[in-house]
């Protein structure tokens, strides 16, 4: 069950983080991957972790934020593989700041991370899938893309999160006749480069009071959810977005 060998994964923000984990979570189960990030030196060394999976593993540097390094990792993965079958548009990030001191650049560069390259790698990766007749895309969204908060001022990564939500929704209608599914999964704080230890330690009471289990998710927590979206055995599900987050949005 969850066998994905003989499929081609493709990761964004692969460089480390949540992305290096989604990556590696594929490759446990077969898949060959190909790893997308702006990081060519930390790329290398994940895809080094892979290969001794004992799968086919190919980095490319990729800013998910041009249109046309997404047309060339495109040609370059089918160049290389012949064809995609999953993507999991993990790329992303946030910045703080106050709604009212929030301006028109900061605001756009969220939309332009977050939401809009979601929908340009979905669009073009999409496309080969299409040909194909099969896919699995897995888009990241985040509990903030299902519920506001008190603590942390992050009004625009809220806005492209929660687009991300209804995207997911609208291409998984959209595509459901022609052999693709897109979900999405909302993580709760996980550790990470954006994440790191002392943030997560910072923030504990925030975590702590906002999760009903108590504490942020740990390594591998993710992964189940994952290669469960990217399995032939997820064929009927499509247009779900699955929290894991330790009950966050369910109060």
């Amino acid at each position: 069950m969850f066998d994905l060998s003989g499929r081609i994964a493709v990761v964004t923000g692969a460089s480390g983080g949540l992305g290096r984990q989604f990556a590696l979570a594929l490759a446990k189960q077969g898949a060959d991957v190909v790893l997308l990030a702006r990081r060519k030196e930390k790329l290398e060394a994940v895809a080094e972790e892979l290969r001794a999976l004992g799968v086919k593993c190919l980095p490319s540097q990729c800013d998910v934020t041009r249109q046309e390094d997404i047309q060339n990792a495109v040609a370059l993965v089918i160049q290389e593989f012949g064809k995609v079958d999953i993507l999991v548009n993990n790329a992303g990030g946030g910045a703080s700041a106050p709604l009212e001191l929030l301006d028109d650049d900061a605001w756009q560069k969220q939309i332009d991370l977050n939401l809009t390259a979601v929908f340009r790698c979905t669009r073009e990766f999409g496309k080969e899938m299409l040909k194909n007749g099969y896919g699995r895309i897995i888009n990241i969204a985040s509990i903030f893309g299902m519920v506001g908060n008190r603590d942390v001022p992050v009004a625009a990564y809220h806005a492209a999160k929660g687009g991300i939500v209804n995207f997911t929704r609208a291409a998984a209608a959209e595509w459901a006749l022609k052999g693709v599914t897109v979900n999405a999964i909302c993580p709760g704080f996980f550790p990470s480069e954006a994440v790191n230890a002392e943030m997560l330690t910072a923030m504990g009471a925030f975590i702590q009071r906002s999760t009903p289990m108590g504490r942020p998710g740990t390594d591998g927590e993710l992964d189940s959810t994952i290669v469960y979206l990217a399995a032939d055995e997820s064929a009927y599900v499509t247009g779900a977005i699955i929290p894991c987050d330790g009950g966050w949005t369910c109060i």
